[in-house]
C-alpha cells in the first residue's frame, strides 16, 4: 500500500486521471445501479436488503480497522491517527443513524473512501482532500438532481454529501497509516474552488437568483428543493420505521466545514 500511494504522489497527472475516471465511473451509472439494487430487493424483501447493506457495511469496517491497527504498529504517528479513526468511525455511526433513510445508502462510504486514499496520496493535505471529495459529491447529488431526476419531488441532498465527505475523511485518516509526509495547506486549488462555489451561491441566493424552495414565487434561475417544508424529524416507514433529519443547504455547508475544520488537525 505505501508504495502505491507513494507512486499516486509522485504521478499527479496519471493519478489525477484515474481519479476522474473513478469519479465518472461511480457518478453516471447511478440509474442502473438503481435498477439492479430494486431487482435484488425483489428477490430479498427490502427488511433483506437492509440487513445484507448492514452487514456487508460493518464488514468491510472491520476488514479496514483491522488493517489500519496493524500498519500503525510502528508508525511514529499511531496514537494521532488511532484517535482520528476513533472519531471518523463515531462520524460514520453518526450519520448512519441520523441521515440515512435506508441501508443501501451506506455504500456512499466505500465509493467515496477510495478517493479519500487517493487524494491524500496527491496532496498530502487533509484539508485540501476533503475540499475535492465535497465537490465531487456536491457534482454526483447535482447530477442526479438536474439530469437523472429533474422532475422528481426531492431535493438537492446534502446529507448524501455529507456521507461522502464522511467516506473520504475514512480513505484520508487510512491512508495517513501509510503516510509520513504532511502538509498544512492553507491555500490550495481545492480549498479555493470550494470556497468560490460556496461564495456564488451565497451571491446568487441574496439576489433571488436561487431559491430554496421550487414554488417560491418571486422569479429566480433555479431552485434547490421541489419538496414541501418538512418537520426536523422525518419519519422513513419503510426503514424500521426509522427518524431521519433532512440537511438544509445552511446546515450542510456549515456541517461539510466544520468537518473540514477538524480533519485540518490531522
Amino acid at each position: 500500500m505505501r508504495k502505491f500511494l507513494d507512486a499516486l504522489h509522485r504521478h499527479p497527472r496519471r493519478a489525477w486521471t484515474g481519479l476522474l475516471l473513478y469519479a465518472a465511473a461511480v457518478t453516471f451509472p447511478h440509474e442502473q445501479v438503481q435498477l439492479i439494487v430494486g431487482r435484488v430487493a425483489d428477490l430479498l424483501t427490502r427488511p433483506g436488503l437492509y440487513r445484507l447493506s448492514a452487514a456487508v457495511a460493518l464488514a468491510l469496517g472491520a476488514v479496514v480497522t483491522a488493517i489500519l491497527l496493524r500498519s500503525l504498529r510502528a508508525h511514529p504517528a499511531r496514537r494521532k491517527i488511532a484517535a482520528f479513526w476513533v472519531v471518523t468511525l463515531g462520524l460514520l455511526w453518526l450519520t448512519w443513524r441520523v441521515f440515512i433513510a435506508n441501508n443501501t445508502e451506506l455504500v456512499h462510504y466505500p465509493q467515496y473512501f477510495p478517493e479519500g486514499v487517493a487524494l491524500a496520496a496527491i496532496t498530502l493535505s487533509p484539508t485540501e482532500s476533503l475540499a475535492w471529495i465535497a465537490l465531487a459529491g456536491g457534482l454526483d447529488e447535482a447530477y442526479q438532481y438536474w439530469v437523472l431526476y429533474p422532475r422528481r419531488v426531492t431535493a438537492l441532498d446534502f446529507n448524501d454529501i455529507y456521507m461522502d465527505v464522511v467516506g473520504g475523511a475514512a480513505g484520508i485518516v487510512f491512508a495517513g497509516a501509510f503516510l509520513n509526509k504532511r502538509k498544512r495547506a492553507t491555500q490550495r486549488p481545492g480549498m479555493i474552488a470550494l470556497a468560490s462555489v460556496i461564495v456564488a451561491g451565497i451571491l446568487l441566493w441574496s439576489t433571488g437568483h436561487i431559491a430554496y424552495r421550487q414554488y417560491d414565487p418571486h422569479p429566480h434561475w433555479f431552485a434547490l428543493s421541489r419538496q414541501k417544508p418538512s418537520p426536523f424529524w422525518s419519519l422513513v416507514p419503510g426503514a424500521g420505521p426509522h427518524f431521519i433529519h433532512e440537511l438544509t443547504p445552511i446546515e450542510g455547508i456549515l456541517l461539510i466545514l466544520a468537518t473540514i475544520a477538524i480533519y485540518a488537525l490531522f
